[in-house]
């Protein structure tokens, strides 16, 4: 059964086409273990949305799709699953943008992402109460109109509402872009929060590799479609490659995965 299994996602190998035309990822293949954070890493383009898309069956409405490979959530297929069924699964995307309803209130807001558990009236007031230990921010601000709240707040209900749906496992594509460095980080402690507290586990794809490594177990760094490195994210916060490629320590300017290993190839026939 699903529960023996080490990790709750397993994608292996998968190709990702939109229009049976534009390739999007090739070969990809990466692990998430049960309770644990892993960091999805590359510049905006790299195909971090994507894979994200394809594991939470969202791809069709942008008329993409999965074209080789596989991808086992909890132990099953995704194969034959559609987005809300895999909310029922206890798997929520968050999606990139901060996509909140901005005539309702910060707490209807949240109280939506509760809409597939049908609870009642006493149960959505427990759960919002526990909610709002992790987002104290947002019990201030309750009662605001959401398209009144900043940005980083924005960010939170989002998190918030994905939260209401008792995940197993929370996808996040880039939860921190255009937020100001003290709200990354308070969001980034929220997410690490959830995921010791409430044991969920989390895919996030995150242009800040930084401080996406200091808050994951693991990450995948991605470059046009392809994994170009993993590991521990200590390993990669202490890799050389990863420090002059995404931390800008470098004194050459910004390069690429590819050119790095054209260039140590080269090198080794040259030698």
């Amino acid at each position: 059964m699903s529960d023996n299994s080490v990790n709750i996602l397993d994608i292996k190998n998968i190709e990702v086409m939109y229009d049976n035309v534009i390739l999007a990822l090739h070969d990809v293949s990466l692990k998430v273990p049960k309770g644990k954070v892993v960091a999805l890493l590359g510049a905006n383009g790299a195909g971090k949305s994507t894979t994200l898309k394809a594991v939470s069956t969202m791809l069709a409405s942008e008329r993409g799709k999965v074209t080789k490979g596989s991808i086992d959530y909890d132990g099953n297929s995704i194969e034959k699953q559609n987005p809300s069924q895999m909310v029922g699964l206890g798997m929520v995307q968050v999606l990139e943008g901060r996509r909140c309803f901005g005539h309702l209130t910060v707490e209807e807001n949240i109280i939506s992402g509760a809409y597939s558990r049908k609870l009642s009236k006493g149960d959505i007031d427990q759960e919002l109460e526990k909610i709002y230990t992790y987002f104290l921010r947002l019990k201030e601000r309750r009662k605001s109109q959401a398209a009144f709240t900043s940005g980083g707040e924005q960010q939170m209900i989002a998190v918030a509402r994905a939260m209401m749906a008792k995940p197993k496992m929370l996808l996040l594509d880039e939860p921190t872009m255009g937020l100001a460095p003290q709200l990354v980080a308070e969001i980034f402690n929220i997410v690490k929060e959830l995921n010791q507290k409430e044991g969920v586990s989390i895919l996030l794809a995150e242009q800040n590799t930084n401080i996406a490594l200091k808050n994951s177990d693991y990450g995948y760094i991605i470059e046009t479609g392809k994994v170009m490195l993993e590991g521990t994210a200590e390993s990669l916060l202490n890799n050389d490659k990863v420090k002059e490629l995404y931390l800008g320590i470098s004194k050459k300017g910004r390069k690429n995965f590819r050119d790095v290993l054209k260039e140590e190839s080269l090198n080794k026939k040259i030698n």
